[in-house]
């Protein structure tokens, strides 16, 4: 948009991972054309993202026969 010096773009993160927590996203600025500009240097410095996660509990419940059979099965 003509007299923007700011703009933001939307990307996939990765997935949620309860044995990774958290990750680093990194994107860069390959090119940039138009806006009638002589010389156009776009700063090609990769922007990263830090993403913070939560732990994720896990919860496992075993059930069992109360009584055991001495010897058999």
């Amino acid at each position: 948009e003509a007299g923007k010096t700011q703009g933001s773009v939307d990307f996939k993160t990765p997935a949620n991972d309860v044995y990774n927590n958290g990750s680093t996203v990194s994107v860069t600025i390959e090119d940039a054309t138009g806006g009638n500009f002589e010389q156009l240097s776009p700063n090609l410095t990769p922007a990263q993202t830090t993403i913070n996660d939560s732990v994720d509990n896990t919860t496992a419940t075993l059930t069992a026969s109360p009584s055991v059979t001495e010897g058999g099965v």
